[in-house]
């Protein structure tokens, strides 16, 4: 063997080797001192996949968070700040909308309740009005909610015409729609264990002629029959209720802490179930303002238009006509009052509907009547029941102790002539959207 093989022999190729080892991952060499890095051990690895695991549900939990918080942003500062509808501009929105329904929903359980702890039959109730309707409201949240909508819209209306009108609530006259809602009369409760002064009765002295003196003699009560009268609100429904117990005579004192404890624990149970304070202020605004605007329609000391009127109903306009043209022709009223009208009640006595308040009658009929000269044939006049011919006998405005008892329910009607005339009257200035129906409280 010679010199040179021995010299080129296996030491050459471990160095080789050594280099090839010490050579980075492109095949160069690593400079002195350097090591190789790119072997990665099991558990590097592992605490890799591990520190992607947790920055992967970092991330998950922060979109989560982020959908969430967009959530109850879009559901408490939206929403409720979004329009259910407006009015002149006046919009109503969805936190005022489910504060009404649950206001309201509230107020019927309420009474409905406290009939059914009075002992009232409540499948008596579910027979009659307006109870059948607050039942059915109850339990028919799209009903409801389709009254109040309907309800704001109206109070925004009237608001608006008391601003336009001057009219303003005022502290005496909030208070006062409180204590009525409540039954308590101020005026009442502090003559309680009053002693009535005596009044000495006046001498009379004979004269040997005297005037004789009318009397007032009691207002005839129209039928009940809806098709008889045309009264454009229903008639209280009659309901049986339990013995009464007697309860002994508080003071005046005791009355008026009652009273005060009834508002305490009212206004406490709507806080209970979730409607505010200013929700509930703004149920006893409302009924101030329709109060004092009721008051400028029909005023304590006004008067009020009673009419003797007789009628002739009929299905059609046709058959209308053929009776005018017979009364024209001088037939009896009264046979054919008998022989044609619809209304059995005023028929059966000729026609005749007898002197009467004329707001107890629809719009129709009542107009009707205010613009009618006496004993003219007036029609035809078409209303919810028909079509009449009608005869006003005569007119006469009465005031003080005569309309007494028909004032408060005078109020009533004139009020909800003003909101439908309104309503009329600015059919485009207000619209309700079908939104609604999505934010009615379901719980």
């Amino acid at each position: 063997m010679s010199k040179k093989a021995l010299t080129t022999g296996a030491p050459k190729r471990r160095r080789r080797r050594s280099q090839a080892a010490d050579a980075g991952p492109g095949g160069d060499a690593l400079p002195p001192g350097q090591s190789d890095t790119s072997y990665v051990s099991r558990a590097d690895k592992e605490e890799q996949l591990q520190k992607w695991v947790i920055r992967g549900v970092i991330a998950v939990v922060a979109v989560l968070a982020s959908l969430v918080a967009i959530t109850f942003a879009i559901e408490q500062l939206i929403v409720p700040n979004q329009a259910v509808a407006v009015v002149n501009g006046d919009e109503v929105s969805v936190r005022e909308f489910r504060q009404q329904y649950q206001l309201e929903r509230n107020r019927l359980l309420l009474q409905l309740n406290q009939l059914q702890s009075s002992g009232f039959d409540t499948q008596q109730l579910a027979q009659q009005e307006p109870y059948k309707t607050w039942i059915s409201e109850v339990n028919v949240p799209d009903q409801l909610g389709l009254r109040v909508i309907n309800d704001m819209v109206d109070d925004r209306l009237l608001a608006q015409e008391a601003a336009a009108r001057n009219i303003s609530i005022d502290e005496a006259a909030l208070r006062r729609s409180v204590e009525e809602y409540f039954g308590f009369d101020p005026t009442e409760v502090a003559l309680i264990g009053v002693e009535p002064t005596a009044t000495t009765e006046p001498t009379i002295t004979p004269t040997p002629v005297v005037s004789p003196t009318p009397s007032n003699t009691p207002e005839p009560t129209p039928t009940l029959d809806p098709a008889a009268t045309m009264e454009a609100t229903a008639s209280e429904p009659t309901v049986t209720p339990q013995p009464t117990v007697v309860e002994p005579t508080l003071s005046a004192e005791e009355v008026r802490q009652n009273f005060q404890q009834n508002e305490e624990d009212y206004r406490a149970y709507f806080d209970r179930v979730g409607v505010a304070a200013e929700t509930l202020d703004g149920f006893f605004q409302r009924l101030a303002l329709e109060g004092l605007l009721a008051d400028e329609l029909v005023p304590d000391d006004g008067s009020l238009l009673y009419a003797d009127v007789r009628h002739i109903l009929v299905e059609d306009e046709e058959t209308a006509q053929q009776a005018l043209q017979a009364l024209e022709q001088g037939e009896s009223f009264a046979a054919l009052a008998r022989a044609l009208s619809t209304d059995s009640g005023s028929g059966s006595r000729g026609g005749e509907l007898g002197l009467a308040y004329v707001g107890n009658y629809v719009p129709e009929f009542r107009q009707a009547i205010e613009e009618a000269e006496l004993s003219t044939l007036v029609g035809p006049i078409e209303s919810e029941f028909g079509y009449h011919i009608l005869q006003v006998r005569s007119k006469e405005a009465r005031s003080g102790a005569d309309i007494e008892f028909q004032l408060e329910r005078a109020k009533r009607q004139e009020l909800d002539l003003l909101t439908q005339s309104l309503r009329d009257q600015q059919s485009d200035s207000f619209e309700i959207f079908d939104s609604w129906l999505d934010y009615i409280p379901r719980g």
